[in-house]
Parts: structure tokens; sequence; C-alpha cells
């Protein structure tokens, strides 16, 4: 591999047409950098300078090297501004595709942390479920997505971001609530649940579950397309819903619905950053990511 230094000392020679000048601007003593350039032009067998004129001037080899010299400083230059630009970050645009649950209730949490240090950056948000979230980053219409695990996507990588455990939950007035027990899951399948549509992520998690306690069908009460409107039905003392504990827990906080227990209900899902692997983030996109992973729990790679 070529020494840096040499190259460095060149470039500044070439550019400033002077070894006087180049000295003072490397501070460097002009021997030391006369000695640079000897070596340098042993090690490649040419000679890199006219020095036969009153004002030094390149040979044609060191025409070429300088013509590479000049890319190569260009690049660093690029780079410095690069991360300059990625620390101060003093603007720039993110776009998001989040399914439904992480996206309204996870991703404001980071947009605010994110907003207090970056005030500049401007953000797109789109919200639909985790097919059409996995469909907007292939296709690049978003910068990142946050969504469910997509199976059998290849050129995209998923980091886990959340692993939450489901909870049953119900109003605090409710006779559920005031069994004073855990309910069998017979039980839990009598009761009035609100149910999501057929094929709603949640949905697919409680026939699952049902279906490993030999319990195929249960009462369901009321079947809903929005997970909030299945949360406010349980507010209201409809019935009961599970959800998952990220949807649930401030309502929980602040005593409008109270965890149910139920025997042997033990159920979780994931929730995934994913993005491209050919993805040229912006320095915004890239600082935006760093958060996510920052503030990940039960953090895994899944390429």
């Amino acid at each position: 591999m070529m020494d840096l230094d040499p190259l460095k000392t060149f470039h500044h020679v070439a550019q400033l047409k002077s070894f006087t000048k180049a000295a003072q601007k490397l501070y460097l003593t002009q021997p030391a950098v006369s000695q640079q350039i000897q070596r340098l032009e042993h090690s490649l067998r040419v000679s890199l300078f006219d020095r036969s004129k009153k004002q030094i001037e390149l040979t044609p080899q060191g025409e070429i090297l300088f013509s590479y010299t000049r890319k190569l400083f260009h690049l660093f230059d690029d780079i410095e501004v690069a991360f300059e630009d990625f620390n101060n970050l003093e603007s720039g645009h993110i776009s998001i595709g989040a399914s439904s649950l992480i996206g309204t209730y996870y991703l404001p949490d980071m947009l605010e942390i994110f907003h207090d240090q970056y005030p500049n950056v401007t953000f797109n948000v789109r919200i639909g479920n985790s097919e059409k979230v996995a469909k907007w980053v292939m296709e690049h219409d978003v910068d990142l997505g946050l969504s469910a695990r997509i199976m059998g996507k290849k050129d995209i990588i998923q980091y886990q971001l959340l692993n939450e455990p489901y909870r049953a939950v119900a109003s605090p007035r409710s006779c559920w609530a005031k069994l004073g027990r855990a309910l069998t899951a017979q039980e839990f399948s009598e009761a009035s649940i609100v149910t999501r549509e057929k094929g709603a992520r949640s949905q697919n998690k409680l026939d699952e579950w049902l279906d490993e306690q030999g319990l195929s069908a249960y009462k369901g009460g009321f079947t809903v397309d929005s997970m909030q409107l299945a949360k406010n039905m349980a507010i209201s003392g409809l019935g009961v819903v599970t959800l998952p504990e990220l949807a649930t827990i401030k309502d929980v906080k602040n005593g409008l619905l109270v965890n149910i227990d139920v025997e042997n209900f033990h159920v979780n899902t994931g929730y995934y950053l994913i993005y491209r692997t050919d993805s040229n983030l912006s320095p915004a996109a890239l600082k935006f990511l760093m958060l996510l992973k920052e503030h990940r729990r039960d953090f895994m790679a899944i390429l």
C-alpha cells in the first residue's frame, strides 16, 4: 500500500507549484517536503517535477499522478463534509412507512426524541399493514419501514426493535376485572371478546393460542377492523380485548383498562426496523436509524 503522507505532500506541491508554500501549508520543513517527494519518485520510478525551470512544473508523469490525487483528496473532502452534515444535521427529510400499532404507539416517542435534537429535519409518515410497509421499502417509496417481520423478502434487512407480550385487558368496571382471579382458557373463550377481523395479526395470535388450548371457538361478541376501536370498546365495558402491551400500557396506567390474567396465556410478537440492503440513506435517515437501534428492546438482526 502507498503511504498517504508523500501523496498529500506531492498534491500540495503540485497545487501550489512551490516546495516552500507546500511546506508552510503542511507545517513541515522544506527539506522534509523534498525528501518525501524524492521517496515517492523513487517508489514510482519516475520524475514528477521538472526542476530545471524557475518555477517548478509537473512532468507528464506528474500530471497523471496529480489527476489521481485531485480525485483522492476531493473524496476525502467529501467524507469530511458528509460527516460534518451527519453530526450537525441542520436539515434533511426522512420518509417512514409503519404498521398501525408501531406507528401509533411507538413511533411518536421516537420522533419526539429525534425532533428535540434535530428540529430542522422533516418527516413523512405513512401507515399501512406490514405487507404494504415492506412493499414501500422494496420500491424505494420510503427510507425506513417499521412493522412485523416479513417472511420471504429478499434484499431487505430486518432488525427486531420490540418483542411485545400480548395482554388481555378490560374495563375495571367489568365482571372479568371484579372476578379477582385468573380466567381459565375455557372461561376466556366464553367471555365477550372484542376480536379483530380475520387475518389481522392480533387476531391470528389469539386464534393460534386458542387452538393450542384445544378451543376452536369463542363467544366473539364484537368483530372490528380497527385496533383503536377494539380498545375503546373494551374501555367502554363491552368486552375483553387482547393486544400487544405497547397499545395498552398507558391506558392501564391511567386506570382506563386493567390487565385480565388468563391461565397459560403467553403470547408475544416482534416488531422490526426494515430497510433495503442497497439503500443509500441520507445523513438524517442514518441518524434516525441509529436512534431506533439505541432504543431497541430484545434486539436481534435478521438478514
